[in-house]
Formats: C-alpha cells, structure tokens, sequence
C-alpha cells in the first residue's frame, strides 16, 4: 500500500458499470504502456506484473487506475523511467539504497532480492531505501521473500511530503498513510501476508471510492475530510514508528512543516526463518494455531474466518480463470492512454 497523488475526478461513474478483461491482455498493455513512457522492458514486464498483480487479488486501488498517475509522473519529471537503484551504504547485514527517483515497485524489487540475499547469509537483515517514487502493493514483495522461507517486516513513508492523516483529535493532515507490511511463511502458499495503512483506509481506496461515486464512511475521515489514523491512538503511534524507521532512519525525511521533496522511504527487515528454527517446524506451527484461530464459532451471518493472503489468493485464481473486472472510470482513462500511445485495448471478456 501507501499515498495516492493522483486528482480525484469528477466523472461518477455507477458502481456496477465494470468490464471484464482478460488478464494477459492487461499485462501487455500495462506494460506496453511503460515501455513508452521510456521503462526498459524488463522493468516495464515487472512493474507491470505488480500492477496486474494488485488488480487480480483485487486490490483495484493499487492496480490499473493508477497506470495514468504513472504517465503523468514520468512526464513531469517526477518519477526517473531509467534510474536504477544503487547502494550507498553497506555493512553486511544493513544496507541502505538510492532510489534515485526510480519506480518504487522497481527499487523494492532489488531491495527486496537483497534482503532475501543478505538475510540468508547473516540470518537476519535490514534494507533501507530512500530516494524512491511510489512502490504500489508492499504484499507482492512479501510474499517473494516468505516463497523462499524469509519472514518480513516493511515500514513506509512519502518522505514527509504526503501529511493526508490527522493525528487523533487533530484538524489538519500531519502524517502520510504510513503503510507497514509483514509475511510470515506457511507450508504452502498463501503465506500469511499482512500489507495495511495505518490510516482507517489508503489514500488509493478513498480516491477508488469518489471516483465510483460512493458515499465515503464516516469513520474514515473527519468532519473536514482529513484522513484518521486506523484504531484512534494505535494506528497513529504505527504511523509514528512508521515514520522514524523509513524515513529519519532511512535518511529519506519526515513529515515538518517544509517537507522535503515527494520521495518514498522504506525500511524492511527480512528474517531467515531456518536458522532460528527448522523451517518445516516453523510452517507446521504456523499451521496448528492458525487453523485453530479459524475454527472458532462463527457469529449468525458471519462468513468463514480468513488469514490475511487468503483472500487475494482466492480472487487472483478467480480472476485469472474468469477475467479482471475493471471500473468504467478506469477503462475510460486506459483508452486515453491506448489514444496517446497508439495502442490497442486489451481484450474484452464475454460475461
């Protein structure tokens, strides 16, 4: 997860108004698309694996409808279409990379494979990154590292330029939605993924539902429409540590009255769980108490009890067999991308 930058349109589309796409062809349009705004092509595949990625487990606010935000920021000089991250720090265990204003889905990509790399040699292993543009959905790193036996713990900032949340009984936005993610591995996927704001919602689902022109809860926002922090005071102190460990830890800057320019900070831990522990023990534990947190009695009209992951896994294999639907507001903007980029649409899927 993390901050949304992209305007809020005025169009209002009717919730039901959806049209369903074959996922292949929603991956060689995205990554068409970022081909040519001047993404090499294997940093146009990944990235748009990760976009299609977060429409298929049905996280649509980290998916397609922010293809034009990425556009937009290549063309105004935000993001850096060719920057590669490099190491600017490095003791082993701890090491710290500039993204240089690269894609964040790209720099958490290489940070990710060195953490995974790192923590295997030393057993546990911090990656701080700093410099970096928006990263999209934190939960397809996680479950990278937690495929090959690493636990993880991420804590992201926007470098203080994002202030969207309101401390509890506050007026005004001081804090970004500060997202924090965590995977744990199981015996067979889906790991137990975590990927959350510390806001009551991400700015990407408050942008998704007043494009949809649905009626925003009460609980998600104030009186003068500032985001809350999620859980009152608990959300907030996440946030705060959220705040200390991606970006003052990181060097990437924090929330002050003159923020330092929008750049995402990040802090991840990775754990390799075999050398505390036999990983097959570990998974099997994992097992036996979260099969017994499910199996408890379920109020009247309560659906099944879930673990976090689950839920994505079961819309991705859904989804992959019966088409992705996609909001009308965010077909109308992807055939103003094919307008401007003289490419064809994907594929439409019979209902």
């Amino acid at each position: 997860m993390g901050t949304d930058h992209s305007a809020v349109s005025g169009q209002s589309p009717r919730p039901e108004d959806v049209v369903l796409c074959d996922a292949g062809g929603l991956f060689r349009f995205t990554e068409q698309t970022l081909a040519a705004v001047g993404l090499r092509d294997i940093d146009a595949r990944d990235m748009a694996a990760q976009i299609v990625g977060s429409e298929l487990a049905g996280h649509e606010s980290h998916g397609l409808r922010r293809l034009p935000e990425y556009v937009r920021r290549v063309r105004e000089g935000f993001a850096a279409p060719t920057a590669t991250a490099t190491v600017d720090l490095d003791t082993g265990a701890l090491v710290r990379l500039n993204g240089h204003g690269a894609f964040g889905h790209l720099v958490m990509r290489d940070a990710t494979r060195l953490a995974i790399q790192r923590a295997t040699d030393h057993g546990i292993a911090a990656v701080a990154v700093h410099n970096a543009d928006f990263a999209g959905r934190l939960a397809d790193f996680c479950e990278q590292a937690a495929a090959v036996g690493i636990a993880t713990l991420v804590y992201v900032n926007d470098g203080g330029s994002s202030q969207d949340v309101a401390p509890p009984g506050g007026l005004e936005g001081r804090l970004a939605t500060n997202p924090i993610a965590a995977s744990i591995p199981r015996a067979r996927s889906p790991h137990l993924v975590l990927d959350m704001a510390t806001s009551s919602v991400a700015m990407g689902r408050l942008s998704e539902w007043r494009d949809r022109g649905r009626p925003i809860p009460s609980d998600w926002t104030t009186d003068q429409g500032i985001l809350q922090p999620f859980g009152g005071i608990k959300g907030f102190g996440l946030a705060l540590v959220a705040e200390a460990l991606a970006g003052a830890l990181t060097t990437a800057g924090t929330v002050s009255p003159q923020p330092a320019p929008e750049r995402q900070g990040v802090f991840m831990v990775a754990i390799d769980v075999k050398q505390l522990r036999p990983l097959p023990d570990f998974t099997a534990e994992v097992e036996r108490f979260t099969s017994h947190v499910k199996n408890t009695p379920l109020a009247q009209g309560h659906p099944p009890i879930k673990i976090p992951g689950e839920n994505s896994a079961q819309n991705a294999h859904h989804r992959r067999d019966h088409g992705v639907p996609i909001q009308a507001f965010t077909w109308q903007q992807m055939q103003t991308i094919a307008h401007d980029f003289s490419l064809a649409m994907p594929r439409r899927v019979a209902r």
